[in-house]
């Protein structure tokens, strides 16, 4: 009896541990040859069974040697009947000053933006849409690009 008034607590922490709210988490990659500015990377949010009121994170992974201390991207968020929802500018710092990483890893690095607010209706879908706003034509370095979309 006494071990099953320890493990029913256990057993629900744990459920609660792995519902974290996400509702979608996904990366994709970048060609090898560099992130063209044309390039626009695009992720589909399936139809959903409620309303999502929460937030949406950009991740980057780079190589060590990315070779810029920031990037600055356009992330719009688009509804199904094409209507461009939302679209915001981010300044992405990457490196310190003296070029050191802002993150942690060897040979890769991870990055994500600061929460930026996500909306979408119950019965709905939308994509968001990634592309650079740097001054070079194509920047090296990035590897993969992709999104986090939380419940608040």
């Amino acid at each position: 009896m006494m071990r099953r008034a320890i493990l029913l607590p256990l057993i629900g922490l744990s459920i609660a541990a792995c519902t974290d709210g996400t509702v979608l988490h996904s990366y994709k990659p970048l060609p090898a040859d560099g992130w063209d500015k044309r390039d626009t990377i695009c992720f589909d949010v399936p139809q959903t069974e409620t309303d999502i009121n929460g937030t949406l994170l950009i991740g980057l992974r780079t190589t060590s040697n990315i070779g810029m201390q920031d990037v600055v991207l356009a992330v719009e968020q688009i509804g199904e009947t094409a209507s461009l929802c939302r679209c915001d500018t981010i300044r992405y710092p990457l490196t310190d000053a003296e070029g050191n990483a802002l993150s942690k890893g060897v040979n890769t690095h991870q990055y994500e933006t600061q929460h930026i607010p996500f909306h979408i209706q119950k019965g709905q879908s939308c994509s968001v849409h990634i592309h650079h706003l740097m001054r070079k034509e194509t920047i090296l370095g990035i590897s993969e690009v992709g999104i986090r979309i939380s419940r608040n």
